[in-house]
């Protein structure tokens, strides 16, 4: 596992960009958690991307039902989602994270990735 860890405190853009493109992370990296607190304080931990729903599940509270309704408090972001579209919307808008396939084509969320898989040779393209 690397030692650099990543705060994607926005929009995914590393900290040393200036342009509008989104620096692609792996759900096997460390992410700086930005989980807002009151009086604009940061959860702070240090969690690998693939561990994010549990992370918000056992620290921050976020579990339920698939229809139960949550609010992204990254960075205090303040947007509405179900459960499950919060995990993908923190991952994909926050974090910056994207699955690959060995065929060289990258998404967003990983249920796409397995779709994908499901029709693929795995070759490069």
């Amino acid at each position: 596992m690397s030692n650099h860890f990543y705060n994607c405190s926005s929009n995914g853009l590393s900290d040393s960009s200036t342009a509008a493109v989104p620096v692609p992370h792996s759900p096997e990296e460390t992410f700086q958690c930005m989980w807002g607190y009151p009086h604009g304080l940061h959860c702070n931990y240090l969690i690998r991307g693939i561990n994010l729903s549990a992370h918000l599940h056992e620290i921050h509270g976020i579990h339920g039902k698939e229809s139960v309704r949550a609010q992204c408090r990254w960075n205090h972001c303040g947007q509405e989602f179900n459960i499950e579209g919060l995990y993908e919307h923190v991952e994909d808008i926050h974090m910056g994270i994207v699955y690959f396939c060995d065929c060289g084509s990258k998404f967003s969320r990983k249920d796409a990735l397995n779709n994908h898989k499901e029709n693929c040779s795995g070759q490069q393209r």
